[in-house]
């Protein structure tokens, strides 16, 4: 049977699976080689094309200028014009061969020389490692991402058995699912206990670190059937079935089988393994991948199911490379991009087994013959969209440098591969995307082509075109104050990480990147957002991830040793001179009390852009080692009603929802007042992306530790509106909800917690919602929230306290709200703050001009007020922000001759040493012009950390004044 065809339109484009090229080829043991050197090397040339056709995608295409090569489909007389023959003298026999114009010993003449080339940098890459690259993808078993991975295969009799399986590494990556699915397509059922059986029901047996064993049985377990019974829940009915069979991914007699287990309390396995009893009908192989999803076993259907794994295992019909019904959105664009090149190239590399050789070059010819077949000048050269074209034009580069060797190599498909990959070159020229990670992407494929193959007369200009490019970039693609402008954390660490592999790649060829500072700047921005513990806190598309490698790398790389400390933790470089950053254009502040894993951290959110979620006003936190309140994530780019609840939705977002409609994030905003005092710091923003109502949020975080959040609601209308604040955490959480207090609690089984205190509980709606967490995209897990709803019309506000505890939650603290004179809390808000530990706060905001206001035992004339004491009432520390008088009972705690931005006075254990920090603030002595504090008990005055003269006047010290 023939692996080739006429070229087919995209609507019936297919790929012939290896299977269909192998008679008998329907499993890795029975694939063999195609007998013959012309059989055998019709892949070949595949990869040998790849190499030339690499450089002219990024070289020739930008730079190419006859009208008849403008078209994207080159003759072969022209394609062979852009060569350098004077520049490469191994290319004379090639150049003999063109003059007498016979190209198909043109065609041989350049497989030869690409065979004894010395080996050359052909850059990395995209993917190490793909699930199930070596063991599936060669007969067109495909998975996505790692939200599926591909563990074993399993083979049950005709008679009720059970097959242990280890899935040790499944369980180690935090994965408590599992899929079961039909390894051959055959007319064949597989029956599988369920947790419903008597006996026989599927167990995950786990060996601990200290010898002990645990037993666990799924908490759900299903399966779903695809035709008719595709909306049909099978819930608790067992057994559980596995069936495969037929043409295309799937068929009306298709079934798949989920397991799920709660690992939750378990730490420290040894090894895992995982036990089914059942039977099929016939000797039957299932394959046993693990699965990072949650799952109703009472509601899951194949309607709702996203489909990440799909097999065309044994279908003479052939693969197709456009998505199937059902898959995910990305199915389409990770195939093409040939993420799974490296594991085979590499596979091949370290055994010189030609099965992956062959195997590898099969799917790129097949691409060629398939792909050429869509409606565009060049063809499978820029099938599906440019970003995966230059994806996989990297990942051709790479693979070629190992398979162009391979005997499976044939000189006409290599011409076929570089006529498509200089089309790709083509279409990349032409392509401009808005994106800056599609554009950087292309680009950095262009550059690494032009390295790899110098033997054409363009390289030279492709490297400077894409250097002078990626220069410009970064100018294009950060906001003035180094922010990225894409929304999202996982793309701006692949874009700053990609950035770092191209300046090093550059370096390594003796090519100068003049824009290193603004990559310096950028890489900033993400060291600002950096969780404590080294991760990037989530927003946006994509997932929370180790940055510091990328931080280490690029501190390295621009001699930046900040960037060092922190992508180190500490080990090298310099501590960071600054905590808090603030990020105008980019719409972003950060607050953190320090660097180290054990710091507290918010992050506070009002950035726009490609990928960027309903969050206006949305807060991250992380404290004592654990991040605390996280952002929800994104699941996966499908229609599937996890993901759009999590991607667009504001409900899945921890700030306030309105009237059940997501915000408008093209709406005005703005990050409105950033204040870094060394003691506390205050973030103030607004938007106006809902419909309904302006919100504005403040946030004050404290000195030990902790965040006072206020919300301001103004309607446009004198309608009733419904808000929903709402506070997003960890699976693992075990939240609580006080029914007097409405306190919400975390109760982890170790380590810090958080206690959200809302004041005015007896206005507000208080409950623990179900919802759903997203740690990395393809991976979900069922979440806790709570939610605090408000429905009345006119002006109304929200205050709460966020205190992390760094073992069991403050169960016991309370908010009383405090009169403000006649004003009502939506103009100025005064709380009582009172914790289990016996020491007492106040809090006081004014959402209007300031003004002399008095509040409980408090009289103060400036926007923001927070006075503690300790358990046995000494006052501990008092924070102002744009104020100049704070006296208490009568008596003047604090006042200043002229209004001050900020400042903070903390008061020793013992009262012996005050520390005053402030902006704007000068050491003076005179009582004229310096802040009167009352300190009776001080002999010791530090000003922003330096020791200063101080005078005093009976219980009251002077020592700093405003500037």
């Amino acid at each position: 049977m023939s692996c080739h065809r006429e070229p087919p339109t995209l609507a019936t484009a297919t790929f012939r699976p290896l299977s269909a090229c192998f008679p008998g080829g329907s499993r890795w043991s029975s694939l063999s080689l195609r007998s013959g050197a012309m059989q055998r090397n019709a892949r070949a040339g595949v990869l040998a094309a790849i190499t030339s056709v690499v450089l002219l995608v990024g070289v020739l295409g930008p730079w190419v200028g006859s009208a008849e090569s403008d078209t994207g489909n080159p003759s072969d007389s022209e394609f062979f014009g852009l060569l350098d023959y004077a520049g490469v003298a191994g290319l004379k026999g090639v150049k003999a061969a063109v003059d007498a114009k016979d190209y198909p010993r043109a065609k041989r003449e350049l497989l030869t020389y690409y065979r004894m080339r010395p080996a050359n940098d052909a850059g990395k890459f995209t993917h190490s490692d793909w699930p199930g690259a070596l063991a599936l993808t060669p007969d067109h078993i495909w998975t996505l991402g790692t939200g599926e991975v591909y563990r074993a295969t399993v083979r049950f009799g005709t008679q009720v058995s059970t097959v242990t399986t280890d899935v040790t590494a499944a369980v180690a990556g935090s994965t408590t699912g599992f899929l079961l699915m039909s390894r051959i397509k055959e007319p064949v059922t597989a029956y599988v206990n369920s947790r419903e059986n008597g006996s026989g029901k599927p167990a995950l047996r786990l060996t601990l670190n200290d010898g002990s064993v645990r037993t666990l049985s799924p908490t759900a377990d299903t399966y779903i059937k695809a035709g008719g019974e595709a909306g049909t829940a099978y819930g608790s009915k067992y057994p559980l079935q596995v069936r495969d069979q037929g043409n295309g991914p799937f068929t009306a007699e298709t079934r798949k089988a989920y397991l799920q287990f709660d690992l939750r309390g378990t730490s420290g396995v040894q090894k895992a393994e995982l036990s089914l009893t059942g039977r099929a009908d016939a000797a039957k192989d299932v394959m046993v991948f693990s699965n990072a999803e949650v799952f109703g076993e009472s509601t899951r259907t194949w309607n709702n199911t996203v489909q990440n794994t799909l097999s065309w295992q044994g279908d003479p019909g052939g693969f197709s490379w456009t998505p199937p019904t059902g898959a995910d959105n990305e199915y389409n664009w990770q195939l093409t991009r040939f993420y799974f090149a490296g594991p085979l190239a590499r596979a091949y590399g370290s055994s010189h087994d030609e099965r992956y050789a062959d195997a590898l070059i099969g799917l790129m010819t097949d691409f060629i013959t398939d792909a050429d077949g869509y409606n565009s000048p060049y063809g499978a050269g820029s099938y599906p969209r440019s970003l995966d074209t230059a994806r996989r034009l990297e990942n051709w580069a790479a693979a070629y440098e190992v398979l162009r060797t391979s005997p499976s190599l044939d000189a006409d498909e290599n011409f076929r591969i570089l006529k498509t990959m200089y089309r790709s070159g083509l279409f990349l020229r032409e392509n401009v995307n808005a994106s800056p990670n599609w554009m950087q992407t292309q680009k950095l494929a262009l550059l690494r082509a032009a390295v790899y193959l110098p033997e054409f007369t363009a390289a030279r200009s492709a490297r400077d075109n894409a250097t002078d490019y990626l220069a410009q970039q970064l100018t294009d693609s950060t906001y003035a104050d180094g922010g990225y402008k894409e929304a999202t954390s996982s793309y701006t660490r692949a874009y700053v990480s990609q950035y770092v592999d191209i300046v090093e790649f550059m370096e390594a060829h003796g090519i100068a990147f003049p824009a290193k500072d603004k990559l310096r700047k950028l890489g900033h921005f993400v060291m600002d957002q950096t969780l404590p513990n080294g991760y990037g806190a989530n927003y946006g598309d994509g997932g929370s991830e180790d940055q510091r490698s990328t931080l280490r790398r690029l501190g390295e790389l621009v001699g930046d040793t900040e960037l060092t400390y922190v992508g180190t933790s500490g080990a090298a470089g310099t501590e960071p001179a600054h905590r808090s950053a603030h990020y105008p254009d980019t719409g972003v502040a950060v607050s953190r009390s320090g660097w180290s894993a054990g710091d507290s951290y918010l992050r506070y959110n009002l950035d726009r852009g490609p990928h960027s979620h309903p969050d206006e006003l949305s807060l991250t936190a992380y404290a004592h080692g654990r991040e605390l309140l996280p952002d929800t994530g994104t699941f996966s780019y499908s229609s599937d009603a996890r993901s759009v609840w999590l991607r667009k939705s504001t409900e899945a977002q921890n700030t306030i929802e309105i009237d059940d409609k997501p915000q408008d994030s093209t709406a005005a905003g703005a990050v409105t007042h950033f204040v870094d005092n060394p003691a506390f710091d205050l973030i103030s923003g607004n938007t106006e992306g809902s419909t309904g109502a302006w919100h504005a949020r403040s946030v004050l975080s404290l000195p030990t530790g902790g965040w006072l959040v206020s919300d301001l609601l103004k309607p446009r209308d004198t309608a009733i509106h419904r808000y929903e604040q709402n506070w997003h955490f960890l699976p693992d959480a075990n939240l609580a909800l006080n029914s007097t207090s409405k306190a919400a609690t975390t109760a982890f089984g170790s380590g810090a917690n958080l206690t959200v205190v809302p004041a005015d509980p007896a206005k507000l709606t208080a409950s623990v919602r179900n919802g759903y967490y997203s740690p990395v995209l393809y991976r979900v897990s069922d979440a806790k929230y709570s939610s605090y709803v408000k429905q009345l019309a006119g002006q109304t506000s929200f205050d709460t306290l966020l205190l992390p505890s760094p073992a069991a939650a403050d169960g016991a603290v309370r908010i009383n709200r405090l009169p403000v004179g006649t004003l009502t809390p939506d103009l100025a808000t005064a709380l009582d703050i009172r914790s289990g530990d016996g020491s007492r706060a106040t809090y006081y905001k004014s959402w209007t001009a300031k003004s002399a206001r008095t509040f409980g035992t408090y009289a103060f004339d400036g926007k923001l007020l927070y006075a503690k004491d300790t358990a046995n009432g000494q006052l501990q520390s008092i924070l102002l922000y744009d104020g100049s008088t704070v006296q208490r009972a009568g008596t003047v705690l604090l006042k200043s001759p002229t209004a001050v931005k900020d400042v903070a006075v903390t008061y020793s254990a013992d009262g012996s040493t005050i520390r005053i920090d402030g902006h704007n603030l000068t050491a003076s002595t005179d009582p004229g012009k310096a802040i009167a504090i009352t300190a009776p008990n001080a002999t010791q005055v530090l000003l922003n950390g330096t020791r200063v003269n101080f005078t005093r006047s009976g219980s009251t010290v002077y020592a700093a004044a405003p500037a």
